[in-house]
């Protein structure tokens, strides 16, 4: 079927070209005052799609009067559910996967302009053109295939920031200037109730114990990452969640992870528990919906992290975080809002030129030091 969609809409695009020479039309041309419906295209993983909210607030305020739909991954959606500032969040499965029924919602729309905060995966913007969308604008600097389709195309500069990257599409195309952190930020919603009934479960067995849940100390680990080149030691976790437990009888480890992570996450457990403090392990992982992540996330104290998708998710909520970079770009995708909750720990990258995903021997996040993590978290949580 995929195959098929494919097909299909390629040839379609292939028309259009023919048919009428005027789309896209180019930047010049762009009337912002015209623009009544808008169409951002974020269709690739949750920290991606996080750093497109500065973007999407900055359009809404642009074009407050505008109708503002977001598309994504059917996998990131639900993390959207109730996001403010889009009318709609409009589902994909990605790779061309639905990419017939993805024209035809385009087409229903009419679209004025599309924004697309990613240089991956071509469906979308094949979608967009089929549909006659006049405006496509897309970041991106790789994937050559879809360049004659949109009206301009702003480059990645590598000093920057992710999000400021994708910014710098609005500011291509609405000639504004967008700087300092207020521009940077990322938020997502959350209920306080789901916050608060999160920590009374997790927290009950300390309150069994005769402890106050409010003085039990919730310490969460997100130990896998889209790649295990981005992955610290799952052994150094281990040692880190035993230390923190032996340290404070009131601190509580929390495992988050999908799915795919149950069973390693289980184990993690074990061996931790296996060290001492049984029963102040909780694994998380694939036990928690995708709309509740952010809620989960707020309910921890401090979130240990690999540079992956949750860490977006705690910056945006608010939680301390203490994230791990080693042959990911800090500057390119570590915290740049609140720094007085979150600490970074990087070490230069061993290996030059570093292919990072293709990495046959990914041990490098070994270089940064249990001990190293442990005084982060400590910090973070004022233990003495």
């Amino acid at each position: 079927m995929r195959i098929i969609n494919k097909s299909f809409l390629k040839t379609l695009v292939r028309l259009k070209r023919r048919r009428d020479r005027d789309i896209p039309v180019p930047l010049e041309r762009f009337d912002p005052s015209e623009v009544e419906r808008i169409l951002v295209v974020s269709s690739t993983a949750i920290g991606d799609a996080l750093f497109a909210v500065p973007g999407i607030r900055a359009l809404r305020e642009l074009v407050p009067r505008a109708r503002l739909d977001l598309l994504l991954r059917d996998k990131v959606a639900d993390l959207f559910s109730d996001f403010p500032l889009a009318d709609e969040i409009i589902s994909y499965r990605g790779r061309y996967k639905n990419g017939i029924t993805l024209l035809r919602k385009l087409k229903k729309k009419k679209y004025h302009l599309c924004i697309v905060f990613h240089d991956s995966d071509p469906c979308p913007i094949e979608a967009a053109f089929a549909a006659g969308i006049p405006f496509i604008f897309r970041i991106g600097q790789k994937d050559q295939k879809v360049r004659h389709l949109l009206s301009a195309r702003i480059p990645y500069d590598d000093k920057k920031h992710a999000i400021d990257q994708r910014l710098e599409v609005i500011r291509r195309v609405f000639n504004v200037s967008l700087s300092g952190e207020s521009c940077l930020r990322m938020d997502l919603p959350v209920h306080d109730k789901k916050v608060a009934n999160f920590r009374k479960s997790l927290l009950g067995s300390s309150m069994r114990k005769g402890k106050e849940t409010v003085n039990g100390v919730l310490v969460g680990f997100q130990f896998s990452a889209s790649g295990k080149y981005k992955e610290w030691p799952v052994e150094n976790f281990i040692d880190l969640g035993a230390r923190l437990l032996d340290l404070k009888d009131s601190c509580n480890i929390v495992l988050i992870g999908g799915p795919g992570d149950a069973a390693r996450a289980e184990k993690i457990k074990d061996d931790i528990e296996k060290k001492g403090g049984k029963g102040r392990v909780f694994n998380l992982s694939g036990k928690v919906v995708l709309k509740d992540l952010p809620a989960a996330i707020k309910a921890l104290d401090v979130l240990v992290t690999n540079d992956t998708g949750p860490l977006h998710v705690a910056i945006a909520v608010g939680t301390k975080t203490v994230s791990l970079f080693v042959p990911t770009n800090v500057e390119g995708t570590g915290p740049v809002q609140d720094l007085h909750l979150h600490k970074v720990i990087s070490k230069p990258k061993p290996c030059n030129p570093c292919v990072e995903k293709y990495c046959k021997r990914p041990d490098c996040m070994g270089l940064i030091k249990t001990s190293e993590v442990e005084r982060a978290v400590t910090e973070a949580l004022k233990f003495s």
